[in-house]
């Protein structure tokens, strides 16, 4: 009977053993969880208790911090939930959100700005249920310069948001860095809010800290900042009982 019982105990062990080292493969990036998406949501519902906040920009303080994959990321969670999100793709330098969702460039936000469509036929479906975007459309030329030039002759985005706020639960404009253009300054101060994206051990404080100056002095609100591509050098549950 001893020696059942030992043998139990010890395969329980190498059972708790292969968890871990499954759990946390050395140094491994994680991105938010669904867990944290939906405190994010339950965060922005506090702040709007009364469904004020519908529109949001995700950007970051430079590129190639993660912002379109978290601003994805939390849209699908929200379509799961059953929310209507309409995903808007105004990073013209650098858009991403086709290729993500795996949909045509052609025909969106640059059309509408140009007065060349209208937002019924810009949405796209996604394999989602629930979630839509607009993608960035065909631009000829600098980003930045081009959208001034077509706002200047077309709709301009505060007339574009009011629209898109009808179309949908929440609507996330994925935008351009904020400290490589004006354009995501611009934006911040059309939107309910501005949700900053920082790569962790990759972000300088410095940086960081000049895009919310930046923000700021534009008259944005921002909403929060998302700490993308963390590293666990312990298992991930072991943080949670800190």
């Amino acid at each position: 009977m001893a020696r059942t019982y030992e043998a139990m105990m010890k395969a329980e062990e190498e059972a708790r053993k292969r968890q871990a080292t499954r759990e946390l493969p050395s140094s491994v990036d994680h991105g938010p969880s669904s867990e944290e998406y939906h405190r994010l949501k339950l965060n922005l519902l506090r702040m709007s208790p009364d469904a004020k906040i519908k529109t949001l920009l995700f950007s970051s303080p430079t590129g190639g911090e993660g912002t379109s994959t978290v601003l994805a990321g939390f849209a699908v969670a929200l379509a799961d939930q059953g929310e209507k999100v309409l995903l808007v793709d105004a990073n013209f330098g650098s858009p991403s959100l086709h290729e993500r969702f795996g949909i045509e460039i052609e025909n969106g936000l640059s059309d509408l700005l140009s007065n060349k469509g209208a937002l019924k036929d810009v949405i796209k479906s996604t394999s989602v249920q629930n979630l839509f975007v607009i993608t960035a459309g065909r631009v000829n030329g600098s980003g930045s310069s081009y959208v001034s030039e077509v706002s200047a002759h077309g709709l301009n985005y505060d007339e574009l948001l009011s629209r898109m706020k009808s179309e949908a639960d929440w609507v996330f404009v994925d935008g351009p860095a904020l400290n490589h253009s004006d354009k995501g300054l611009t934006l911040s101060g059309k939107v309910d809010g501005v949700i900053m994206v920082l790569q962790a051990e990759k972000t300088r404080w410095e940086v960081a800290q000049a895009a919310k100056q930046r923000l700021e002095e534009s008259g944005a609100k921002i909403l929060g900042v998302i700490l993308n591509k963390r590293k666990f050098y312990i298992p991930k549950w072991l943080y949670k009982t800190l």
